[in-house]
């Protein structure tokens, strides 16, 4: 989002509750713009590489699990030849601040694209149909990602698949600690089909996509099932007074 847009859409109201802090993306100090506050996690805005909340938590889990590896700020991993990283997404505050180093890949879903496949230049690829080889990832990062995966399961056995054993996949998803995981579609004769009132997300490139999965507090056991170890990591107040990760949640997953 762009400065004038984001100021655009931001009241005057709701600027009084933005923030200053430093931020764990581009490692600036900043202010956190607050677009909205009943959605704050989604926005929130770091004024010079525009991560939200989220994004944030993300890049503070990721820097304090590889913290061990060298790391010490997350702009550091584009440094990091010792680090594999694969990032499904080709644009956003993570690619804008690691810019395009050998041993980080980022990749897009597109319709009618098969994995491996370039688009316009970027690569394509279906998470549960990767065109990567066995164990070649230190780290995966995904956000937002496996709501919108039709079998989430093989997604997630997909991204076990490609790491490297000790590798982590670090993701946010939304997710509820109020109820059980919720699948939206059922197949039928090898048909999706509702169960459940069709919802669906914006999404830059293909304008919106539908949501096949409601997470919930099931959603550690279910990776856990698949062979990860599961941590799952909660902003605290005194980290959302610095970082700007409020209201965040990430999950850390590591192959067993």
């Amino acid at each position: 989002m762009r400065l004038n847009t984001l100021l655009h859409y931001a009241k005057p109201s709701y600027l009084r509750q933005s923030r200053t802090g430093r931020c764990p993306v581009c490692s600036r100090r900043t202010v956190f713009v607050v677009v909205h506050p009943e959605t704050i996690r989604e926005n929130a805005y770091c004024l010079w590489c525009r991560s939200s909340s989220r994004n944030r938590h993300v890049a503070r889990c990721i820097v304090q699990t590889f913290s061990d590896r060298g790391i010490r700020r997350f702009g550091d991993l584009a440094r990091a030849e010792h680090v594999s990283v694969y990032h499904l997404a080709a644009s956003g505050p993570f690619v804008r601040v690691w810019g395009r180093p050998a041993n980080v890949t980022y990749s897009e879903y597109f319709d009618g694209c098969r994995s491996g496949e370039r688009r316009d230049g970027v690569l394509c690829q279906d998470v549960q149909r990767l065109s990567f080889d066995d164990e070649c990832f230190d780290l995966v990062v995904s956000e937002e990602v496996f709501e919108h995966v039709p079998d989430y399961r093989r997604g997630f056995a997909e991204i076990r698949r490609v790491l490297k054993r000790g590798g982590y996949h670090v993701f946010s998803v939304p997710f509820s600690p109020t109820h059980a995981t919720r699948e939206r579609f059922e197949l039928r004769e090898g048909e999706r089909v509702p169960v459940l009132p069709v919802a669906s997300h914006g999404d830059p490139l293909r304008g919106t996509v539908p949501v096949f999965t409601d997470f919930g507090r099931d959603l550690p056991e279910v990776l856990a099932g698949l062979g990860f170890e599961v941590r799952l990591e909660w902003s605290r107040p005194e980290e959302e007074k610095c970082y700007g990760t409020f209201g965040s949640y990430t999950f850390v997953t590591r192959k067993m």
